[in-house]
């Protein structure tokens, strides 16, 4: 599947109402007017997934923290599995339980067992363990899940979709630093 469906930028991001961890309701369309990076990470007990949040969490004051955008992080783990894992990172961004994959074949995440080898993956499952997350727990949904992420503009198009082609890639975070820039000049 890699590629040849995938959403591409220009396009209008799919519109979508979920519930977030918190109990409320968020929805794409109503974001009209501000940027928005949608991350699409694996599941509550991933520990790529967990150092990913670690690693964003050591960025956001500097690079995030005062920009006007919209981050929602979704996982494919039912919400009682997210408060007890990445919910305890205390985000930043609004996180999104979507244990049916509803938003995950909307946006039109890939899985690969390829994915699941190689440098990257490593050099990610080091970096979790050398932060102390535990590497082996049980997952939901599919193990061979590939990350992604999509930059939204405040006009609801999407400006950079980011299909990672591993199990631990996300987009570069200096990336979304260079989009955000753009979209306040």
């Amino acid at each position: 599947m890699a590629g040849n469906n995938r959403l591409k930028v220009g396009e209008q991001a799919p519109d979508f109402t979920a519930e977030a961890l918190d109990g409320s309701k968020v929805s794409l369309s109503e974001l009209s007017g501000r940027p928005v990076w949608l991350a699409f990470f694996r599941y509550a007990a991933c520990p790529l997934c967990n150092f990913r949040v670690h690693q964003l969490l050591s960025v956001w004051p500097k690079s995030f923290a005062d920009r006007n955008f919209v981050m929602y992080g979704i996982f494919q783990s039912p919400a009682r599995k997210l408060e007890g894992l990445v919910k305890r990172h205390d985000p930043p961004f609004t996180i999104i339980s979507d244990p049916k994959m509803d938003l995950y074949g909307k946006y039109r995440l890939e899985t690969s067992m390829k994915g699941a080898f190689g440098p990257e993956t490593r050099a990610a499952m080091k970096g979790a363990r050398e932060a102390g997350i535990p590497l082996v727990r049980p997952w939901d949904g599919p193990a061979s899940r590939v990350p992604a992420d999509f930059l939204i503009d405040a006009h609801g198009m999407i400006q950079k979709a980011f299909y990672g082609e591993n199990i631990a890639q996300h987009i570069p975070f200096e990336d979304v630093s260079s989009f955000l820039e753009a979209q306040t000049r």
